[in-house]
């Protein structure tokens, strides 16, 4: 079965895992959405998942779910010139929400058109299955792309980049799912 991984953003991570070849065969690259607009990047990344798509035929997609919601804002303690006071944090704010979900839907779209079976899981799911846990207390956005990173080194499979290696974290993880199951239960 070849599954191919997707990390949707502006800069969509991929990767093609054939489960029948060995881990260190899974090929990884990267989908550039460009345009002015949100709409225009969604058109331009469907546009270049269609041809990966016609180019590879892969059986079974497995994305990386869209944040679904703008996180609280956090608060944090920051001492300057001997002083302390609290400053919001900056992390995932409402320009985040909707470029993953437009990115998501994009490529949601393209898949549907090619009846390709896909499923959404989660960055916990994923990481759960690639690294061995899915949340560390204290850990931050960081922490997880060097972990990953360095996971698919150990695996030796060549990633260049964060989203590449996400996207080998994602479809790795595709391998386990129910519906990836049962389309290997169909083809038996």
């Amino acid at each position: 079965m070849l599954i191919l991984g997707l990390d949707p953003s502006q800069s969509t991570g991929w990767s093609l895992y054939d489960t029948a070849a060995n881990l260190s065969a899974i090929r990884a690259g990267v989908l550039k959405a460009v345009g002015d607009d949100y709409e225009h990047k969604s058109a331009s990344l469907g546009f270049a998942l269609m041809k990966l798509i016609k180019t590879d035929r892969p059986d079974f997609i497995v994305i990386e779910m869209p944040i679904r919601s703008q996180p609280a804002r956090q608060v944090r303690k920051v001492k300057f010139m001997g002083e302390e006071k609290l400053e919001e944090a900056s992390g995932s704010g409402l320009n985040a929400v909707i470029s993953s979900n437009q990115m998501v839907g994009a490529c949601a779209a393209i898949i549907g058109a090619f009846n390709i079976p896909f499923e959404c899981i989660a960055p916990v799911t994923w990481r759960k299955q690639f690294l061995g846990f899915g949340t560390r207390p204290g850990w931050q956005r960081k922490d997880w792309k060097r972990a990953v990173r360095d996971r698919c080194a150990q695996l030796k499979i060549v990633v260049t980049n964060d989203d590449m290696a996400d996207a080998v974290g994602i479809a790795f993880a595709g391998k386990a799912s129910q519906t990836c199951r049962m389309i290997e239960a169909r083809a038996a």
